[in-house]
């Protein structure tokens, strides 16, 4: 009488085992989304502060320090400007964005 064992599914063809591993690959799936909000992020700090240097420092450092005028004054405009507030929008886009993507990559995680 012999005795015979069955064979693991996991045997490959020269007899040692396979152990199968998952490979996370649900964070790889979001990552155009991550990056899309990376950019939209820095051009948004980038217009912002571009503006910003345009209304209010490149003032001071070429007319110096003028005691009866502030160019601190118009920091308003900043905010108000065309390009202050489009970089304001793409900086709450990218933070929109970047959240939805890293939300939904943790909930579809396998």
């Amino acid at each position: 009488m012999t005795l015979t064992g069955s064979k693991s599914s996991t045997l490959v063809p020269n007899g040692t085992e396979d152990h199968p591993f998952l490979i996370e690959l649900t964070a790889k799936r979001w990552k155009g989304l991550i990056l899309l909000a990376f950019l939209l992020g820095f051009a948004g700090i980038f217009l912002f502060f571009w503006q910003a240097w345009t209304i209010v420092y490149r003032p001071l450092m070429e007319g110096g320090f003028i005691v009866g005028s502030s160019p601190l004054n118009s920091l308003t405009q900043v905010f108000t400007s065309f390009t202050g507030v489009l970089g304001c929008l793409l900086l709450i886009a990218a933070v929109v964005i970047g959240f939805y993507a890293r939300v939904m990559a943790w909930w579809r995680h396998g």
